[in-house]
């Protein structure tokens, strides 16, 4: 039988965010990896995210874990292959998110992504999956509504903390650049919410019940994620001729990979159990309440000092308004 906690509405809530501030924290990383290539430590945290799946998988579910695999298969393969896809899409979708974040900072480039993807996210979460017959969908729209108001404070945040202030080359952003970078942002708010559709449409859920249970699921979504790293990252560092140099480098950068990549999957993981019980069209918008964590890293890290009065009254209000976003979308489980 495959490993299925028992969960409250409330300790699926908690989890569902506890995910989102995991996700928040591996943006860190890119605060110390220096000149080092981030191809290199982005293959390092699918590497290390496709043993880890692998290993939780098979140590919870056992056996369970390639019956459930073959059964889904030999009922609607398409669950399977398309949750495969989806990981090889989604993380392409990461790689572009990270660079954009390398070029004009955590809480400027975040809040732009994310004010496109909440949209799109449940859009499809609410048509692929479904939404509970008791949930009410005019609240999770409100909720939505409120959660963009919040990256919109927080990308009005960003810009005015840019304009005044030039902490360093990396945070001198000029328009230009900024302009180059919303073609990027575009296209990764087109390509991340593959993991939603996965979500929606490959996981067993309380609205999906022809999916694979939560285990198989998340070793299918890394087999494909780590598969889609190698197909950007690793076929980019082999162009460059730099393949070798990249897998050689200092074991400081290499462990920052592994922390990401333990953080990034292990939220997932969390996520998806969230998922199973509460379904996608509650689970997403809780999830992006890790943009909420990396304004907080952003502020940490010093991007913020300096700023304006203006850039800092902008912030706290994002903080408030994702906070309120998420508060809407846990009152509609309660109703």
């Amino acid at each position: 039988m495959n490993f299925d906690p028992q969960l409250s509405i409330g300790t699926a809530v908690v989890m569902a965010m506890l995910a989102a501030s995991m996700w928040g924290t591996w943006a860190i990383s890119l605060k110390y990896l220096g000149d080092h290539s981030l191809d290199g430590y982005f293959l390092t945290i699918f590497v290390t995210s496709l043993v880890f799946v692998w290993l939780v998988a098979v140590l919870l579910d056992g056996s369970a874990l390639f019956t459930d695999l073959r059964n889904v298969w030999i009922s609607d393969p398409w669950r399977i292959l398309l949750t495969l896809l989806s990981g090889v899409i989604y993380t392409n979708g990461i790689r572009l998110q990270l660079r954009v974040q390398r070029t004009i900072g955590l809480s400027l480039a975040q809040p732009i992504q994310s004010s496109i993807s909440i949209l799109i996210g449940v859009a499809i979460a609410a048509v692929v999956g479904g939404v509970p017959n008791d949930v009410s969908l005019p609240v999770i729209i409100l909720a939505v509504l409120v959660l963009i108001a919040a990256v919109t404070m927080g990308m009005l945040a960003g810009i005015y903390r840019s304009r005044s202030t030039t902490i360093s080359d990396e945070l001198d952003v000029t328009m230009e650049t900024l302009r180059k970078s919303l073609g990027m942002i575009l296209l990764v708010t087109v390509l991340i919410p593959a993991y939603t559709f996965a979500l929606s449409y490959g996981l067993r859920s309380t609205t999906q019940p022809n999916g694979m249970a939560v285990l198989p699921f998340m070793a299918m979504l890394a087999t494909g994620a780590f598969l889609g790293a190698c197909m950007s990252s690793g076929v980019s560092l082999w162009r460059r001729g730099i393949f070798m140099a990249a897998t050689q480098a200092p074991a400081r950068i290499h462990a920052l990979g592994v922390f990401s990549g333990l953080f990034h999957y292990g939220g997932n993981i969390i996520h998806t159990f969230a998922t199973a019980f509460l379904s996608s069209v509650i689970a997403w918008p809780l999830g992006l309440t890790g943009g909420l964590w990396t304004q907080m890293w952003g502020l940490v890290y010093g991007e913020f000092r300096g700023a304006s009065r203006r850039a800092y009254v902008a912030l706290g209000l994002s903080v408030i308004l994702y906070l309120v976003g998420a508060a809407l979308v846990g009152f509609t489980l309660y109703q």
